[in-house]
């Protein structure tokens, strides 16, 4: 928590990036997942309130993994935290799982009722509507996913190429800022996750992004 009244707050609301979580492992320490990465490098002036959850989707319910439905959860998380400066949406990895019968075009929809959220909020708080950030995630790697996740994963590369291009172009017909995040790369340990340069990367990089609106 950031006492200094004039902070900007930024949520950063996602899956097991921003959970942090280690490839092959538990969860990295505060100062090295991403969030605390971009946390220190805006500094004092921002606050940065990290809501990753493993396995979380950007609507619907995991098949794999209960109780992941991110756009079910958002209405609650968004209305604890407000106000907000700026909301950074950082899904999409698992909705290409290999149960996922949803095609990249019904996925992407959910980012509308995303917004509604914040707006229906916003007016009930009587605060001003936060800047978003749309965060189109990493490729992922199928072959090395399998010895982590078994077949989780199976037939996700085809679908996180389609995806994650229809996250990129919905942000840009939308006028959202968007962190293209694609060319990160993630981990040989279990083809998903990130390592610890990767974090870094990300922190810094979504730092610019952030302080350009």
């Amino acid at each position: 928590m950031n006492t200094y009244p004039n902070a900007k707050r930024i949520l950063v609301y996602g899956d097991s990036y921003t959970y942090g979580k280690i490839p092959g492992g538990s969860r990295y320490d505060s100062a090295t997942r991403f969030t605390g990465v971009l946390q220190k490098e805006l500094g004092e002036d921002f606050e940065v309130i990290e809501e990753g959850l493993r396995g979380r989707v950007i609507s619907g319910e995991h098949p794999f993994f209960p109780h992941r439905d991110g756009l079910a959860q958002f209405d609650g998380i968004i209305g604890s935290h407000l106000p907000l400066d700026v909301v950074c949406l950082f899904l999409g990895t698992n909705d290409t799982n290999s149960g996922s019968t949803k095609s990249s075009d019904e996925i992407i929809t959910a980012y509308d009722a995303y917004q509604a959220s914040i707006e229906k909020w916003c007016e009930f708080h009587g605060c001003s509507i936060p800047k978003l950030i749309i965060i189109t995630p990493p490729y992922i790697k199928e072959e090395e996913s399998y010895k982590a996740f078994k077949d989780i994963f199976k037939g996700a590369q085809k679908k996180i190429f389609s995806l994650t291009e229809k996250i990129f172009y919905y942000s840009k017909h939308n006028n959202i800022q968007n962190y293209d995040a694609r060319h990160i790369g993630v981990s040989d340990i279990d083809g998903v996750h990130l390592d610890i340069s990767a974090n870094r990367q990300i922190g810094e990089e979504l730092a610019v992004a952030v302080r350009k609106i």
